[in-house]
């Protein structure tokens, strides 16, 4: 594998990464606000201890897992139709993306 695989692959877990904390920081905001709005007193600042830091394991393996399959996909590919490495990232963002959308909705609680 070249150079630019590992980029890319390197690139796309510091995304998966920088998004669940970015969703996980924006879901904790939304529901302090409504705590907030109902007239809850909320505390600025969680202490250290008190904190409880749930990371989203299931989101980030089903991300990780398509990735490797649209990794593993472009390489089958790519052996039976002879390319020059110009469809390992495309099967890689599309599996990627489609296993950020499954992980979307695998992680909604129904309400």
């Amino acid at each position: 594998m070249s150079q630019l695989t590992f980029t890319i692959i390197f690139l796309a877990f510091l995304t998966a990464g920088f998004l669940a904390w970015f969703f996980t920081h924006q879901a904790r905001e939304k529901e302090r606000l409504m705590l907030i709005e109902k007239g809850i007193d909320v505390p600025d600042k969680e202490s250290g201890f008190n904190f409880k830091f749930r990371f989203p394991w299931l989101r980030l393996g089903i991300v990780i897992t398509a990735i490797s399959t649209g990794i593993f996909t472009g390489i089958l590919i790519e052996s039976i139709v002879d390319l020059r490495g110009e469809i390992i990232p495309v099967f890689m963002f599309l599996f990627g993306g489609i296993g950020m959308i499954i992980a979307h909705y695998a992680g909604k609680k129904d309400s």
